[in-house]
C-alpha cells in the first residue's frame, strides 16, 4: 500500500501554473476573492517569497485573524481548525520577517471594501492577541479586480471551470 500523497488534480495543477506565472496584483486578486474552502491555492501563494505582503496581509484576515484569538495555542484549537491556527502564526513569522515583496500594493485591514476585519480587535482581552503590525495598513495602490470571477480572471475561470467540470 502506497502512503504518498496523490498529487493536484488537472484543474488544480492548471491553477499552481497559471499562480506560479501571475502578476502580484493577479495574486492580490485571487487571495481575496478566491473561496476559502479548501485553502490549499491560498497557501501555495504564500509560500512563494514573490507575492505581495499586502496579499498576505488579506489572507491573514480573511482566514479569521480575529476569531482565532481565542485561543492561546495550537492545543486549544480544535483539530478541523488547527491547521489555520498554525498558518496564522506563520503569516505572523513570515510577516514580521519581511518574507514576501513589495510590490506597491495596498491593503487595509480596517477598509477592505467597506469591511473592518480588525472590528472589536482589543476590546477584550484575548488569550493570543493580533500582533500590531497586523493591524496597520500596507500603502500602495489597491487592486482592481473588476472582470473576474473567483479571483481569477475570466478566461482563466472559464478554463479552470471546465477541467473540474471534465
Amino acid at each position: 500500500m502506497s502512503t504518498e500523497t496523490p498529487g493536484p488534480d488537472a484543474a488544480e495543477q492548471f491553477l499552481r501554473d497559471f499562480l506560479r506565472a501571475a502578476s502580484p496584483q493577479q495574486r492580490h486578486t485571487f487571495v481575496r476573492r478566491t473561496g476559502y474552502d479548501d485553502d490549499t491555492l491560498v497557501r501555495f501563494v504564500l509560500d512563494d517569497p514573490t507575492t505581495d505582503r499586502a496579499s498576505a496581509l488579506a489572507a491573514y484576515w480573511i482566514l479569521g485573524a480575529g476569531y482565532y484569538t481565542r485561543y492561546a495555542s495550537a492545543d486549544e484549537v480544535p483539530e478541523p481548525d488547527r491547521a489555520t491556527w498554525e498558518l496564522l502564526r506563520t503569516i505572523e513569522e513570515r510577516y514580521a520577517a519581511g518574507f514576501w515583496a513589495d510590490h506597491g500594493i495596498g491593503f487595509d485591514p480596517t477598509d477592505d471594501d467597506e469591511i473592518d476585519w480588525t472590528e472589536g480587535e482589543g476590546d477584550d482581552p484575548e488569550p493570543y492577541p493580533v500582533p500590531d503590525v497586523m493591524l496597520r495598513a500596507v500603502p500602495g495602490e489597491v487592486v482592481d479586480d473588476a472582470d473576474t470571477e473567483d479571483g481569477l480572471p475570466l478566461d482563466v475561470h472559464l478554463r479552470y471551470t471546465a477541467l473540474l467540470d471534465a
